[in-house]
């Protein structure tokens, strides 16, 4: 009852753990030493109870239980969605791993593991047989319920090939997982194929350390020790003991080569701080080596893979260690740059927006694209503003991101094959893709979408704020006295959420007849809030000051105290209605169109 009760999640645990065994599954389906591939879960702390003869030995789980309560789930989830495609007796076959022999027990002891109270009676009632959401008693205080539906849902989406790539990019054919309308009733050939991969997986290839007590052993200073003592070694410190142990083999000045190379970078404490990607928190040396490998190596490398994988395809035993030590330096060194370009230019605009755009996994590009010699600065710049136009006008129109690293890979592939043209290669490829999960929108979809669409609630915040500050910068030229746009900018609506006591209807002049008309008003006003045209940027304490105000206070308030070009040119009106949002967002969408080129060549 002491312990805390269940409380993993999607983001921080499940979603992880799911990309784990996703892929374990890849690397069987085209990898003949697949079974050498595992995903070590850590360590468990049992403690033995006392058990009478004949029955089944007890344990109390002391370090440990969200991890094995994770995997019942996962293990129960997978054996109801194989039943569900008419695989029982590999769903029959999970269930002995997660159920007691019913001769041999009865009541709560026929399950494996027995959760801490709070989570009982929903852990009873998902780990049924027939645990679906539609006939079991759902528990709203925990998130036993919820992980059991994620891993459900993963599941099957796998089993049946919904997660797959809608369209692979480049003309590539995607798999279909149906044989036609001759299918036979029943799983087909290809979905049992997934089933026993996903049975492999979950029953051999999922591994723990099982840590069980002795009769004297403290299981607190234990517990303590292996929760809240220590710093945990990085996949990129695991990098540094083997390669400089091959250095050693080859008989290399491994005393130089660390105090000279890899102390002064790799070694620096930059390395160890957190940095969000996605979802999740990882240090930087990580994602450096995420990103280097997948430059290198040309496919995904997930984060639980990172030190195998180099060992296994970057650190050969005929692989020179010294030259590795010092490719691993500049290449280091290089994206570390990646904090901190020239102030103004071309590149400080990519990063800062990439950092908006939450684009990480397109650094392998970025890498290459600067760590390359054969590519000269103009082609890498060229490149740099492809692929964010790519990201911005995607994020924009809110198009999925979820397949980008996926896509990502075999762009690098390409771009490898001609470096001298690899802003040529790029290019090709973008502009060649038609399928939702890459396609580049082109300049009429882009326009009609920022111009006609609400953004404002759509689009995230800050990258409304980006591309307004970018229409901005479009506005700049060597005339401009006051170039630098200020970082603490937000969003204001210039026809305010709540205008109808400061904007009253009719207030330009105009003669309402009856109340069919002022309803229609209304809902046309309505109807512009959250267009683009309505949006602008000023600082914090600008917006504050013009709030809900009419038209005429806010018109002021700009021209004394803005000095955005942007703001300007709202300030010149005399009046702001329907027809200047309008006339207005038409306008933002073709500067932004301008700032972020659509994928005709022409424009490149």
């Amino acid at each position: 009852m002491y312990q805390r009760p269940y409380v993993w999640n999607e983001e921080d645990q499940w979603a992880p753990l799911w990309d784990d065994i996703t892929a374990l599954l890849q690397h069987q389906e085209g990898d003949e030493l697949a079974m050498l591939w595992s995903h070590f879960l850590g360590a468990v702390v049992l403690d033995q109870e006392n058990t009478a003869p004949g029955q089944i030995p007890r344990f109390t789980v002391i370090d440990g239980q969200q991890r094995l309560t994770t995997l019942q789930l996962i293990v129960a989830a997978a054996a109801k969605a194989m039943g569900d495609v008419g695989a029982e007796n590999d769903a029959a076959l999970l269930q002995e791993l997660t159920t007691n022999n019913p001769r041999r027990v009865k009541g709560d002891e026929r399950l494996k593991v027995w959760p801490t109270s709070a989570n009982r009676a929903a852990f009873v009632a998902v780990m049924s047989s027939n645990g679906s959401s539609t006939d079991r008693w759902n528990d709203t205080r925990n998130r036993i319920n919820d992980a059991f539906d994620y891993f459900t849902a993963r599941v099957t989406e796998y089993l049946t090939g919904a997660e797959e790539i809608e369209d692979e990019p480049f003309g590539e054919a995607a798999e279909t997982i149906d044989g036609g309308a001759d299918t036979p009733p029943g799983p087909s050939g290809k979905i049992l194929a997934r089933v026993e991969r996903l049975r492999i997986t979950l029953c051999d290839l999922l591994k723990v350390v099982s840590i069980t007590l002795e009769g004297d052993d403290n299981a607190q200073v234990i517990f303590e020790t292996l929760n809240a003592r220590g710093t945990p070694l990085l996949a990129l410190d695991l990098v540094k003991n083997a390669v400089f142990r091959q250095a050693t083999s080859q008989g290399c000045d491994t005393d130089h080569l660390y105090e000279q190379v890899w102390r002064p970078e790799l070694d620096d404490g930059y390395w160890r701080r957190e940095r969000r990607q996605g979802r999740l928190n990882r240090p930087v040396a990580e994602l450096f080596l995420m990103h280097w490998l997948t430059m290198k190596l040309e496919r995904v490398i997930p984060a639980t893979e990172l030190f195998a994988t180099f060992r296994q395809n970057v650190l050969t035993s005929d692989a020179d260690a010294e030259a590795l030590i010092r490719e691993l330096r500049a290449d280091a060194v290089t994206m570390r740059a990646f904090d901190t370009p020239e102030a103004g230019s071309s590149e400080a605009d990519f990063f800062a927006r990439l950092t908006v755009l939450d684009a990480g996994t397109v650094l392998p590009i970025v890498l290459l694209l600067f760590r390359s010699p054969e590519i000269d600065r103009t082609r890498r710049v060229r490149a740099l503003r492809m692929l964010e136009s790519w990201l911005a006008r995607r994020a924009l129109m809110r198009l999925t991101a979820k397949n980008y690293n996926r896509l990502v890979p075999r762009l690098v592939a390409r771009m490898k094959a001609d470096l001298v043209h690899a802003d040529d290669v790029l290019l090709q490829a973008l502009s060649g893709s038609e399928g939702e999960i890459s396609r580049w929108p082109d300049d009429e979809e882009f326009i009609n979408f920022l111009s006609t669409r609400d953004v404002y609630g759509w689009v995230a915040q800050p990258r409304l704020v980006m591309a307004l500050a970018a229409a901005e910068m479009s506005l700049h030229s060597t005339k401009t006295d006051i170039r630098n746009i200020p970082s603490n900018l937000s969003l204001e609506h210039i026809l305010p959420n709540d205008w109808e006591d400061s904007w009253p209807l009719g207030a330009d002049g105009g003669e309402l007849i009856d109340g069919e008309v002022v309803e229609q008003a209304a809902a046309e006003r309505a109807a512009r809030l959250h267009k683009l045209g309505n949006l602008t940027i000023v600082t914090q304490p600008l917006n504050s000051a013009m709030s809900n105000a009419p038209w005429s206070v806010k018109r002021a308030e700009l021209n004394r105290h803005t000095r955005l070009l942007l703001n300007a040119r709202i300030a010149e009106r005399d009046t702001w209605d329907e027809q200047a949002i309008d006339e207005r967002g038409t306008w933002l969408a073709h500067t932004l169109a301008k700032v972020w080129p659509g994928p005709d060549p022409a424009n490149w």
